[in-house]
């Protein structure tokens, strides 16, 4: 389809040079925005009726272990030390190929239907070569956009080349990442060229940090970088803090950075410990951070970093992180933000703010400005034409949102993944009147469930004293 019409909405273009159209509409040519305005001519486009609906760019997720999109709710009551001890040590080496296809394939699916066509998968479940290939084509089948980023992370493997022991799973998950990682990212990057044979770039491959990096010594860290870059990745992403223990505050950040070692794109998720310097240094050095309100709050992490960096005049994005723990919505991300920066404000006040922080505030965290973390701001992240046409049309409930008042404002505070009524991404319809095109659920659903249940057939298998004795001193 090479032109699309998106006729009639109130849009929402993110463009500070464009601003909010009330009655416009948005022109689409291969696979490229051509024109925001109001009665733009039909000239033979495909016409998308969005009258009474909000149409804004789509949404930016800068943190998403998709591959858990087959866990849903798994983790929904666990603290973060149950998370990590049974799905990084435990179910996450229980998925073959084919599971780790269906993942990738349902995390990709279930964010386009959420308005969501931008996502960073950091992606460490890489525990054979095949599972590696698996994940890459199934992100890629799925026609969402942004970046594999391949995790050089060791995993355990159940399946095959299994650890005997609490020590040997302890160690493969807190060594140096093993040898092979490099070669079966050379392997995916050769896959993701195979599939993308028009060069479109609709996804680009980038690296995951092991978890291991932020708390090693520089020795050990500053080879690990050069590793990675080596690799030639278009983005370098990582889970990264400061160690905080008995008031001591230990950061390797500073160093590294004015070492050179995080050139180019680089966006690190969470931070939560952070001291102002080390936020001060994110933000010259035009490195991104992405805050995942829902596993953040919900899990305890500490506190949500985002605004402290964009009022630094650094950028941050919103993520998901993991759908075993919440589902995939980028405006809810939004809204949870949101509310804790107006509790903090009343708490800093010593009472009622007179003023609150706007919505418009957190949905630039997930559109432009999270676009700008993730080194895509030329990319997508508003409706400027020139852009890639990744647009998404929200269709608000007339009971739940009524529309009338702002739509900024329904979007955050109203509206949900129902109520996502047609996605692009490059131009590309991938959702329409409500329903993914192209993809039959019933057979996605069941497939799905087929593969949770061998997924947890494997799991109930493992030696339990293997997996709880790998972490013990550590959690």
């Amino acid at each position: 389809m090479s032109a699309v019409l998106i006729r009639g909405g109130h849009v929402v273009t993110m463009d500070p040079d464009h601003g909010d159209l009330p009655e416009a509409d948005v022109l689409v040519r291969d696979g490229r925005i051509v024109d925001v305005a109001p009665n733009l001519p039909t000239g033979g486009a495909h016409v998308v009726e969005a009258g009474g609906r909000v149409v804004l760019p789509g949404l930016v997720d800068g943190h998403r272990h998709a591959w858990q999109s087959l866990l849903h709710g798994l983790a929904a009551d666990w603290s973060f030390p149950t998370y990590m001890r049974l799905v990084r040590g435990g179910y996450g080496g229980c998925f073959d190929a084919e599971d780790a296809y269906l993942a990738n394939l349902l995390g990709g699916l279930e964010s386009i239907s959420a308005g969501i066509t931008t996502v960073v998968d950091h992606s460490h479940l890489q525990t054979s070569a095949d599972i590696s290939t698996a994940l890459m084509r199934g992100l890629w089948d799925s026609g969402v956009g942004g970046y594999f980023a391949y995790a050089l992370q060791n995993a355990p493997d159940w399946l095959g080349n299994a650890p005997a022991s609490p020590e040997a799973l302890a160690d493969l998950l807190t060594r140096a990442p093993d040898p092979e990682h490099d070669e079966r990212f050379r392997s995916v990057r050769k896959t993701l060229a195979d599939l993308d044979r028009a060069g479109s770039q609709r996804l680009r491959l980038g690296v995951a940090l092991p978890e291991t990096a932020p708390y090693l010594p520089l020795d050990l860290v500053r080879p690990l970088l050069e590793r990675v870059r080596s690799l030639e990745p278009a983005l370098v992403t990582g889970h990264w803090n400061a160690l905080v223990h008995a008031g001591q505050y230990v950061s390797t950040l500073a160093e590294l950075v004015a070492e050179g070692h995080f050139r180019g794109v680089t966006v690190l998720s969470h931070c939560n410990q952070f001291d102002e310097d080390d936020l001060d240094v994110m933000a010259r050095a035009h490195i991104g951070l992405v805050t995942t309100p829902g596993t953040e709050g919900g899990m305890g992490l500490g506190p949500y970093l985002a605004p402290r960096i964009v009022g630094r005049g650094g950028a941050a994005a919103l993520g998901v992180d993991t759908t075993c723990y919440a589902q995939a919505d980028i405006l809810g991300e939004a809204r949870v933000l949101l509310e804790a920066e107006r509790r903090d404000a009343a708490v800093t006040a010593g009472g009622i703010p007179q003023e609150v922080l706007p919505a418009r505030t957190v949905l630039e965290l997930a559109t432009i400005i999270g676009a700008r973390a993730v080194g895509l701001q030329d990319e997508v992240g508003s409706l400027t034409p020139g852009k890639r046409a990744n647009v998404t049309v929200v269709l608000p409930d007339p009971v739940r949102a009524r529309p009338g008042g702002d739509p900024v404002a329904t979007l955050v505070h109203y509206t949900g993944p129902g109520d996502v009524e047609t996605v692009l991404v490059d131009g590309e319809i991938r959702k329409r009147a409500g329903e993914l095109v192209g993809i039959d659920t019933g057979d996605l659903a069941r497939r799905s469930a087929e593969s949770l249940a061998a997924i947890r057939r494997r799991y109930a298998a493992l030696p339990a004293d293997v997996v709880d004795g790998a972490w013990r001193g550590i959690f």
